[in-house]
C-alpha cells in the first residue's frame, strides 16, 4: 500500500504525467489491475482520452486499440464493478420517486412524534427537499445515531434543536425502512469501502484524477483504497504541497490543498508509505494563457498590483461584447464555423462554458443546428416536459376538477390516448383537427364538467349575427367529429376513474394505472414514437420515450413496493409522480465524437479542449450569487460540525462556496489548451448588464479591447468576417445587407456580389437565395384580386348588408378578409357585447308583438303589465341556443338578472315616451332583402355594369308612425347598446350608412308597410336608442322627477325631418311651451325649432343624404368586383383609427412607418359643410 500525488497548476499536463506513470506500472506489473477513477460525467471522454494517450505510449499502429487491465470509472461505477454479483447489489435499487414515498410514509407516521416540521407533509416540495436534506447527511457520513446524539447535547429550545429531532426521528425510520429492503445511490459507497476492506487488493492500484474536493463518503473510500491497494496516485491541480499546514480560506488553491492536506495526515497516520510527490512542470497551454495563471494567481492572493502586460498572440485570450444574447451566440457560432473552415480546427476542439446554461436553453440549439454546428449539452435533461408525464398529470387534474377545460386539452393534446378508427389508432392529422374542432367548441359553448358525459351528442351550430339577428344552423360535419372525441372521453375516462375510486390500496391502484394505459394504446403510441425519430436518425428523441416509461414503470413498481398496502390517495400518487419524474433525466451518450461540448463551468471538464468560450460572462453569474436552499441553513450547519464524528462533515455553506468561485473559474480559463474567449451581452429580457469584474480585471491586465458583435453588417464596411458563418447564416446576413443598399439606392458591396454568386451557384441554396432575395421588393400593399378569383369570392350578385358596406369603408382590406376570405375569431363562451345586443332587440321586438297582438298600445298599459309581459318573453328566449349561457353558471345568473333590468327599465321609458307623442310603434324587427323571408320588404338593388348587380339587406329595429291629415309619417328607430348619434361626417366618407339606407329601403317599401295607400308618406327621421338602464344622480330626480329624468336618459339620438307639422306633434310638451323635449333631438325656441342645438334636415337635404348613400354603395360594389382590397384603415380627427379593434392586425401587418402604408385620413366636417359638399357635388353632375 502506497499514496503518491501528482499535482501542478492548471497549466500544466497533469493528466499526460498521470497516464506515464501508468503506462509505466502496467509495464512493470503485468498481473497488475489498473482502475483511473473521474467524475462520473466525463467518464466517457475520459476513457477516449486515456486509451487514445496509451495507444500513442505504445507507438500502436493499429486503428483499433483496447487495454483489458485498465477501466476507467466513476466511483459508482467502481461500486458495480467489484458488487455487482454480491447478494448487497442485488437488492432493489431505489430512485428519487421511491425515497419520497419511503420519506412521505414515514412523516405520516411520526406526524404526532414531530414539532417543526410537523405540518409541513402537506407543503408542495417538502417532502423532495427532506429528502435531499437526509441524503445530504448520508453522504456527509452523518448517520442516524450521530444526529440523534447531536440533538440530545443541543439546548432544546433552540430551532436547530427542534430541527435536529425531527431529523432523527425521520432518519433513524428512514434508515429501519430501507435496512436490507432498499439501496439509493448514495449507499454504494459506504458499502464498497466496507466490501474492499475484506478483499485482496494486491496487483490493484487506483488513478484518482478530476477532483478538488471529496465527500466525506468518497474520501472514506479512498482511504479504504489507500490502505489495502499496491498504490493509489491522485493527481491534483494544485500550486505546491500543502504537508503540515491547511491553506487559507481564501487561496486560490484551498480545496485542493485542503485535500492534499488531509489525505496527507491521514496516510501518516495509518503508516501508509507516501511517495515522492511528483510536480508537474510541462506546459499543455500557449505562453499567453500561462500569462492568465500567473496574474490570476497573484490577484486572488492579496499581493500588490502587477503591471500590465500585453500578450504575445491578441487571439490568445479575447473579449467579444453582443447587444444581446442572440447576438453573442451567433458571433460565437459564427467563430467555431470559421476556424473550422479556415484554420485546421476540429469541432471536438471546442468548448462553450456559462455558469447558467437555463438562459441560454432556447438559443444554443437552434443556433448551432442554423450553423450546421454538431454539439452535445452534457448537462442532465429532466423528463418532466415529455408527453407521457403530462398524460399522467392531466388524467388525475381531470379527476380532480371533473373534467376542466384546462385539464381536458391537456390531456387530449398529449396524442397518447387516441380514439379507434376501424380497429386502428386514429390518424394524427383527422385527430388534431378533430381536437381542434372540440377545443373550439368547448370553448363556445363552455361546456366542462358532466357535459361530457352526457348521453345526448353536442351539436355543433354556426351562428351568424352580422346584420339581422342570431341564425343557428347545425354543423353536422363537425358535430361528428366533436363527438367522435366526445364519446371517446365519455367510454374512456369514467370506467377509469371508477376504478382507481374502488381501489382499496396503493398496489390495486397502481395495477388499475398500469392496465389503463397499456390497454389504451399509451405503450403502442410511444413506440411509434421512438421508430419514427430512428427513422429520422434522431437517435436522442428516439430514446426519449423508452425511457421515460422506463422511469414510469420503475416508479410504479417502487410505489407498490413501499405504499402498496396503504390506502391509496390520487393526491399522493400524483405528487409523488411528479417529484419523480422532476429527479429523473435522460442518459445521454454524444452521437459522435466530433461535437462542440457545451457545459457549465460548475462541473469538471477534461482538458483536451483547444478553445473555450465562456459566454455570459456578466457580473450576474461571475462570480456566481449562492444560496443555500437546504432545510439545514448555514448557520446550523456551522452549529452542528463541531458535533459531528471524526470523518464526517457536511457540503461547503454558501459563503465558502462563494469563496472558492475564483478557482471554480480559474478552472474554466484554463481549461483551453490556446484561446480562451470571453463573450458577454449587454441586456437580457429588458434588463441591462455589465461585464464580469473578474474579466474586467484581466482586459486592463492584458490591456484588451473588446470587440463589439454587430447584429448586422454595414454596408460600407468591407470586412465581412464576422458576418460568414454556414450558408444559411451568411445568406441571413446577404439579405440584410441587400435590403440596406435598397434602402440607400446604392449597389452592393463587391464583397457581397461574391457571396450572392457563390450561393447562386450551390445547388442547395440557389433557390432559397433567389426566393428571400426576392422578398426585398416586397411592399406591404396588397394586389388587386384577378377576376376569376372575384368571381369565386362574390359571384356576379354581391348581397350584403351596410354594415359590411361601412366596414368596407373603414378598410377595404379588412373587408376582404372577413367577407371574402371569411376569417373570423375563435368563438368564446362568454356574454359579448354582441350577444347582449342580440338579447336586447329579440325581448324588445317580442314586447311589441305581444302588445300589437292584443290591440294595445304600450303607452296604455301599466308598469305591472309590462313587467308581466316582459317575464313571460325573457323565459322563453331563455330555451334558444345562443342564451343558455346565461344559465351556465352564478355570475352568468347575475349578468341575466342585470339584463332583465335593463330591458324592464327600457320599456317603461318607451311606455313613458309614447305618453308624450302621437308617434306609434308600426312594426318591429322589420327584414329587407332577405331571401326566404315571407313578411319581409324588398331589398335595395342596384344594377351595375356587365351583368353585376348589389343588393342590400337589413333588418330595422322599429319603425314609428305619426298620421297627420292625409300625410303619414314614417320613422326609423335603431337600438344601440352604447351611445350613438348620427355623424354626418361618416355619413359623408361612407362610414355611417345604415340610417340612410334603412330610412331609403323603409321608403321604397312604404307601400307595404300599411294597407293604406291613399296617404301621402314621408320620412320623419332616423333615430338612435341607447338600451341603458341608467344611474340617475339625486339631483335630477328632485329637480326633475324620477320620470322627467329617466326620459332625459333616454331620449333619442340622430336627426329628423323639418317639417313643421311633423315637429309640433312629436312632443306634446312642445306644443304648449319653448325648451327640449325630453325625448327627442329637438328644440324649440320662441321663433320655433332651432337648426342649431336640433338634428334637423330638410326634404331636399334628406334626398341629398339618401342621393349621397346610394352612390357609396354602388361604388362600394363596383370596388369589390373590381377586385380592390386597398391596405387604407381609415383615422378620425381624434386619432381613432380602423386598427384599433382589429382582429386582423397580424395579418395585415400594417406599419405607419412604411412609406406605402398610410391611413386615410378624415377631415372634420359639421352638419352644414356636408350638406354644403353634397349641394355642389350634386350641382357638378347636373352641369356635366
Amino acid at each position: 500500500m502506497s499514496l503518491k500525488f501528482i499535482f501542478g497548476p492548471a497549466s500544466t499536463e497533469r493528466r499526460g504525467a498521470l497516464v506515464d506513470q501508468l503506462a509505466q506500472q502496467m509495464q512493470a506489473d503485468p498481473n497488475g489491475q489498473f482502475f483511473y477513477i473521474v467524475p462520473n460525467h466525463i467518464k466517457f471522454s475520459s476513457e477516449v482520452d486515456i486509451l487514445t494517450a496509451l495507444k500513442q505510449r505504445r507507438h500502436s499502429e493499429d486503428k483499433v486499440f483496447a487495454a483489458s487491465r485498465i477501466q476507467v470509472f466513476s466511483f459508482s461505477r467502481l461500486a458495480w464493478y467489484f458488487m455487482k454479483n454480491t447478494p448487497y447489489y442485488q437488492i432493489p435499487r431505489i430512485g428519487t420517486a421511491g425515497l419520497n414515498m419511503v420519506v412521505y410514509q414515514i412523516m405520516a407516521d411520526l406526524a404526532d412524534q414531530l414539532t417543526i416540521y410537523r405540518g409541513e407533509l402537506t407543503q408542495p416540495g417538502f417532502v423532495a427537499q427532506l429528502v435531499k436534506q437526509l441524503l445530504a447527511l448520508k453522504v456527509g457520513c452523518v448517520t442516524a445515531a450521530d444526529l440523534q446524539q447531536i440533538a440530545d447535547e443541543l439546548d432544546s429550545d433552540t430551532d436547530l434543536a427542534a430541527k435536529t429531532h425531527d431529523l432523527a426521528l425521520i432518519y433513524t425510520a428512514f434508515e429501519q425502512t430501507m435496512q436490507g429492503r432498499y439501496i439509493e445511490n448514495t449507499d454504494l459507497l459506504n458499502a464498497l469501502s466496507d466490501y474492499l476492506l475484506q478483499q485482496d487488493l494486491s496487483h490493484t492500484y487506483f488513478y484518482i484524477d478530476g477532483f478538488s474536493q471529496l465527500s466525506a463518503q468518497e474520501n472514506r473510500l479512498l482511504l479504504t483504497l489507500i490502505q489495502k491497494a499496491t498504490q493509489v496516485t491522485l493527481g491534483l491541480m494544485l500550486d505546491r504541497p500543502y504537508r503540515q499546514q491547511l491553506p487559507e480560506k481564501q487561496a486560490l488553491f484551498f480545496h485542493p490543498g485542503q485535500l492534499y492536506h488531509q489525505l496527507y495526515q491521514t496516510a501518516r497516520s495509518l503508516h501508509v508509505p507516501i511517495l515522492a510527490d511528483l510536480q508537474v512542470t510541462e506546459q499543455r497551454v500557449t505562453p499567453d494563457l500561462q500569462r492568465l495563471e500567473a496574474y490570476w494567481q497573484h490577484s486572488t492572493s492579496g499581493s500588490r498590483q502587477l503591471r500590465p502586460e500585453a500578450l504575445q498572440n491578441a487571439k490568445s485570450i479575447q473579449i467579444v461584447q453582443a447587444d444581446t444574447r442572440q447576438t453573442e451566440i451567433r458571433q460565437v457560432a459564427t467563430k467555431i464555423r470559421q476556424m473550422v473552415a479556415l484554420q485546421g480546427y476540429r469541432y471536438q476542439d471546442f468548448l462553450v462554458l456559462t455558469r447558467h446554461l437555463d438562459a441560454y436553453e432556447t438559443i444554443l440549439e437552434p443556433t448551432f443546428r442554423e450553423f450546421g454546428i454538431p454539439a452535445f449539452d452534457d448537462l442532465q435533461h429532466h423528463m418532466t416536459d415529455h408527453p407521457l408525464v403530462e398524460l399522467i398529470n392531466a388524467l388525475f387534474a381531470v379527476k380532480q376538477h371533473y373534467y376542466r377545460y384546462q385539464d381536458m386539452m391537456r390531456l387530449l393534446k398529449t396524442e397518447l390516448l387516441l380514439p379507434q378508427v376501424n380497429g386502428q389508432p386514429m390518424a394524427n392529422q383527422a385527430y388534431r383537427q378533430a381536437v381542434d374542432l372540440t377545443e373550439n367548441m368547448v370553448l363556445k359553448y363552455g361546456f366542462s364538467g358532466k357535459q361530457w358525459l352526457r348521453k345526448d351528442d353536442w351539436q355543433f351550430y354556426r351562428f351568424d349575427d352580422q346584420d339581422f339577428g342570431t341564425q343557428s344552423t347545425k354543423d353536422d360535419d363537425s358535430s361528428a367529429q366533436v363527438n367522435l372525441i366526445r364519446h371517446f372521453v365519455r367510454d374512456t375516462l369514467p370506467p377509469f376513474f371508477k376504478k382507481l375510486d374502488q381501489a382499496k390500496n396503493g398496489q390495486a391502484a397502481a395495477q388499475v394505472l398500469y392496465n389503463f394505459l397499456v390497454e389504451h394504446g399509451v405503450v403502442t403510441q410511444l413506440q411509434a414514437w421512438r421508430d419514427q425519430a430512428l427513422d429520422q436518425g434522431n437517435l436522442a428523441q428516439a430514446a426519449e420515450p423508452e425511457q421515460t416509461w422506463q422511469i414510469f414503470c420503475t416508479m410504479l413498481d417502487e410505489y407498490v413496493t413501499i405504499l402498496g398496502s396503504v390506502s391509496f390517495q390520487a393526491t399522493d400518487l400524483l405528487a409523488l409522480f411528479q417529484v419523480g419524474f422532476e429527479g429523473a433525466s435522460y442518459s445521454q451518450i454524444p452521437s459522435t465524437l466530433d461535437q462542440v461540448l457545451i457545459s457549465e463551468t460548475g462541473m469538471v471538464q477534461t482538458e483536451m479542449r483547444k478553445v473555450v468560450f465562456m459566454i455570459g460572462s456578466t457580473d450576474q453569474v461571475m462570480p456566481d450569487r449562492i444560496v443555500n436552499n437546504q432545510l439545514l441553513s448555514d448557520v446550523d450547519q456551522e452549529q452542528l460540525t463541531p458535533h459531528l464524528a471524526e470523518g464526517a462533515y457536511l457540503m461547503d455553506d454558501a459563503l465558502t462556496q462563494m469563496a472558492s468561485e475564483p478557482f471554480l473559474n480559474y478552472t474554466a480559463f484554463l481549461t483551453a489548451r490556446e484561446q480562451l474567449i470571453f463573450t458577454y451581452p449587454l441586456a437580457d429580457d429588458g434588463s441591462s448588464l455589465k461585464l464580469s469584474p473578474y474579466v474586467e480585471r484581466i482586459m486592463n491586465h492584458f490591456q484588451l479591447v473588446p470587440q463589439v458583435a454587430q447584429t448586422r453588417p454595414d454596408i460600407t464596411a468591407n470586412k465581412i468576417a464576422p458576418f460568414v458563418g454556414s450558408k444559411r447564416s451568411t445568406l441571413s446576413h446577404l439579405i440584410q445587407v441587400s435590403r440596406d443598399a435598397m434602402a440607400q439606392k446604392t449597389q452592393l458591396p463587391p464583397i457581397w456580389l461574391y457571396v450572392y454568386r457563390l450561393l447562386r451557384q450551390d445547388g442547395g441554396y440557389s433557390a432559397l437565395t433567389e426566393r428571400l432575395l426576392a422578398s426585398l421588393n416586397y411592399r406591404n400593399v396588397p394586389q388587386k384580386l384577378r377576376p376569376e378569383i372575384v368571381e369565386a369570392l362574390y359571384g356576379k350578385t354581391i348581397n350584403t348588408s351596410i354594415s359590411k358596406l361601412e366596414e368596407f369603408y373603414q378598410n377595404q382590406y379588412a373587408y376582404f378578409l372577413k367577407y371574402g376570405l371569411k376569417l373570423r375569431e375563435r368563438d368564446i363562451f362568454e356574454l359579448s357585447p354582441a350577444s347582449a345586443g342580440e338579447f336586447y332587440h329579440m325581448a324588445l321586438d317580442q314586447l311589441f308583438k305581444r302588445v300589437q297582438a292584443e290591440g294595445q298600445q304600450l303607452a296604455e298599459l301599466s308598469t305591472t303589465d309590462v313587467d308581466r309581459l316582459i317575464d313571460s318573453i325573457l323565459l322563453k328566449m331563455s330555451t334558444l341556443p345562443q342564451f343558455q349561457i346565461l344559465a351556465s353558471s352564478n355570475r352568468m345568473a347575475y349578468l341575466a338578472r342585470q339584463l332583465t333590468a335593463t330591458i324592464k327599465q327600457v320599456a317603461h321609458a318607451l311606455q313613458h315616451q309614447g305618453q308624450q307623442t302621437k308617434m306609434t310603434p308600426l312594426r318591429t324587427e322589420v327584414l329587407f332583402g332577405h331571401v326566404g323571408s315571407t313578411d319581409g320588404l324588398a331589398p335595395l338593388q342596384f344594377k351595375l355594369p356587365h351583368g353585376r348587380q348589389v343588393k342590400v339587406r337589413g333588418k330595422i329595429d322599429r319603425i314609428d308612425q305619426m298620421v297627420l291629415g292625409n300625410t303619414r309619417y314614417l320613422g326609423i328607430v335603431d337600438y344601440k347598446s352604447g351611445v350613438r348619434d348620427f355623424d354626418f361626417r361618416d355619413a359623408y366618407y361612407g362610414l355611417a350608412l345604415q340610417m340612410l339606407t334603412y330610412l331609403d329601403a323603409m321608403m321604397r317599401n312604404a307601400t307595404d308597410l300599411t294597407a293604406d295607400t291613399q296617404l301621402q308618406t314621408k320620412p320623419a327621421g332616423a333615430l338612435y336608442l341607447h338600451l341603458q338602464n341608467p344611474k340617475l344622480k339625486l339631483t335630477e330626480v328632485l329637480t326633475k322627477g324620477f320620470d322627467d329624468a329617466l326620459l332625459t336618459k333616454n331620449k333619442y339620438q340622430g336627426f329628423l325631418l323639418n317639417d313643421e307639422p311633423l315637429l309640433e306633434n312629436l312632443d306634446h310638451e312642445l306644443a304648449e311651451r319653448t325648451g327640449s323635449s325630453k325625448v327627442y333631438p329637438l328644440t324649440k325656441t320662441n321663433s320655433g325649432y332651432s337648426l342649431k342645438q336640433s338634428q334637423l334636415v330638410t326634404e331636399s337635404e334628406l334626398a341629398l343624404l339618401l342621393t349621397h348613400d346610394e352612390e357609396l354603395i354602388q361604388a362600394a360594389a363596383l370596388a369589390i368586383f373590381a377586385g380592390e382590397l386597398k391596405l387604407n384603415p381609415v383615422k378620425w380627427p381624434n386619432n381613432q383609427t380602423a386598427l384599433q379593434y382589429s382582429p386582423f392586425k397580424s395579418i395585415m401587418q400594417f406599419d405607419a412607418m412604411l412609406p406605402e402604408n398610410n391611413y386615410r385620413q378624415l377631415t372634420a366636417l359639421d352638419r352644414a359643410t356636408v350638406l354644403a359638399m353634397l349641394k355642389a357635388e350634386q350641382q357638378q353632375k347636373e352641369d356635366k
